[in-house]
């Protein structure tokens, strides 16, 4: 449902958005060499968790410094921490969602 409304937001806002099912998925469209200027994901994902993604894309000096906004349902600070310890750009709790919150963190970043 998030991702829905992510794509929603993102669409209304005049960006374009390419759309991963799992971080798998995702991690194959940044490899496919289509022109990404961030990436948002979720952590709770099946065959490559969110964790798992940004560990991947950090690796890879191509994406290194490719802004990663982390939307998830983990609150707790010690997952928060963890992905920013990891290069997460962002990281907002799906709980506290709010659009403009999201447009301003994307504008920032890009």
């Amino acid at each position: 449902t998030i991702r829905h409304l992510v794509d929603e937001v993102l669409d209304d806002a005049g960006y374009t958005v390419i759309n991963a099912a799992d971080g798998a998925a995702g991690l194959k469209v940044l490899q496919s060499g289509a022109r990404i200027d961030l990436l948002i994901t979720d952590v709770e994902m099946p065959r490559l968790d969110g964790f798992g993604l940004l560990g991947r894309i950090r690796a890879t000096p191509r994406y290194a410094r490719l802004p990663v906004v982390m939307v998830t349902a983990l609150e707790d600070p010690t997952d928060k921490q963890r992905a920013l310890d990891m290069g997460a750009s962002a990281y907002i709790v799906k709980s506290s969602f709010d659009e403009d919150q999201l447009l301003d963190v994307i504008a920032h970043l890009l």
